[in-house]
């Protein structure tokens, strides 16, 4: 599973900016959604962009806008892809390279450390997704996955980046590939419109290409 379509992401997220928004895009409307509509509300945003009924959170102010997130990656998709692939790029090891992605990830707004690690996962195969569903299932304490906002002193910064180490450490403990195979497996026994745990792990791509 990982290995077919996780790996299609990956080459589709570092073929170009569009691409990479794309999949950041597919991202954060998988927040606290059910994965099986996601493809479409992701259809309707290429059709509909900014004006788009799944892009909530124009008119408010709460703590996930997803209409705040679309608009800093109109504004910042090549500078994102950019950094992206500088890091993808260098000759750092990959817990080096798995810190320096979610940290541009992070500053991404409306994703945290979940789905920076799932972004992670999705455009250079690494890291991972702690949502819901892999917390109920590893036993893992929710506040140790949420970060401070804003930081302003040198003691919170650090505790922020103890956390994001400690994240990376645990996905990678774990294994990027285990977490994504394990996780398809669970969600494929959650709605009869999963053929499979392989039809899970297949739409991550198909969602993207139509393929």
């Amino acid at each position: 599973m990982y290995k077919t379509h996780g790996v299609a992401c990956q080459q589709y997220a570092q073929a170009n900016a569009e691409n990479l928004m794309d999949i950041t895009l597919m991202i954060v409307l998988s927040i606290q959604q059910n994965w099986l509509g996601v493809g479409e509300q992701l259809t309707d945003v290429r059709i509909h962009g900014a004006e788009s009924r799944f892009l909530w959170g124009k008119d408010q102010v709460p703590v996930i806008s997803k209409a705040k997130t679309y608009a800093y990656l109109e504004d910042n998709k090549h500078r994102l892809y950019a950094d992206v692939m500088m890091i993808i790029d260098s000759d750092d090891d990959d817990d080096i390279k798995a810190k320096k992605l979610m940290d541009v990830f992070l500053d991404v707004d409306g994703l945290g450390l979940a789905k920076a690690g799932f972004a992670c996962q999705l455009v250079a195969g690494l890291v991972g997704c702690m949502d819901v569903h892999n917390i109920r299932r590893y036993g893992i304490d929710p506040k140790t996955l949420s970060l401070s906002r804003n930081p302003k002193t040198s003691k919170g910064i650090a505790a922020n980046d103890r956390k994001i180490a400690d994240y990376i450490g645990m996905c990678h403990n774990y294994g990027t590939e285990n977490l994504w195979d394990t996780w398809c497996e669970f969600l494929s026994t959650k709605s009869k419109r999963w053929i499979d745990a392989d039809h899970v792990s297949e739409v991550h791509y198909t969602y993207l290409t139509g393929e």
